[in-house]
C-alpha cells in the first residue's frame, strides 16, 4: 500500500514538473516589443496601419487556472484642426489558463473581435531560456505580419 502511494506520489510530481512554470502574483512585465525596448511604435511608412505605441504591459497569474493581461498604448492622430493629439488606450482582460509542456494558453471569455484588448480569444504564450514569455500576435496587414512581445519577471531573462 505505501510503495503504491509512493508511486502515485512519484508520477504526480512528474506530471506536474513537466508543466510550464508560471509565477503567481508577481508580474510579467512587458520587457521588449519586436526585439525593441518599451515604448515601441510601428513603422511610420507603414501606410496601412496609424502608428502605434505600446508603453507598458503586463501578465499576471492570479490563481491556479486565472491570469490577467493588460496593456497600455496609444497613438498621435490628427485632429479637424490640424493639430495632433495622444489618443491614449488602455486595457485589461481576465483570462483562463492551461498549462502545457512549454506553453501557457490564455483563453479570454469576455473577447469581443474589434474591441480593443487581445487579437483573438486564445493566444499562446510560449516558455523562452531564462523564464520569459514570448507572445507572438499574428493576422496583421502587411509588411507588419506579427508583433512579438516578450514579458519578464525582472528586467531581464
Amino acid at each position: 500500500m505505501r510503495i503504491a502511494i509512493a508511486v502515485a506520489f512519484l508520477a504526480l510530481l512528474a506530471c506536474s514538473d513537466a508543466l510550464a512554470p508560471v509565477t503567481i502574483g508577481a508580474p510579467y512585465r512587458l520587457q521588449t516589443v519586436n526585439g525593441h525596448p518599451l515604448p515601441w511604435s510601428t513603422p511610420p511608412s507603414d501606410s496601412q496601419y496609424i502608428p502605434l505605441t505600446i508603453t507598458d504591459g503586463s501578465v499576471t497569474f492570479l490563481d491556479d487556472s486565472k491570469a490577467q493581461r493588460q496593456e497600455n498604448a496609444g497613438r498621435w492622430v490628427l485632429t479637424p484642426s490640424g493639430d495632433s493629439m495622444w489618443l491614449a488606450y488602455d486595457w485589461m482582460q481576465i483570462a483562463f489558463y492551461k498549462r502545457g509542456g512549454s506553453s501557457i494558453v490564455l483563453t479570454y471569455p469576455d473577447y469581443m473581435p474589434g474591441a480593443i484588448g487581445p487579437s483573438h480569444r486564445a493566444e499562446t504564450l510560449y516558455v523562452a531560456r531564462g523564464g520569459g514569455l514570448t507572445l507572438r500576435e499574428t493576422g496583421l496587414v502587411w509588411p507588419l505580419d506579427s508583433i512579438i512581445r516578450v514579458y519578464c519577471t525582472t528586467l531581464s531573462c
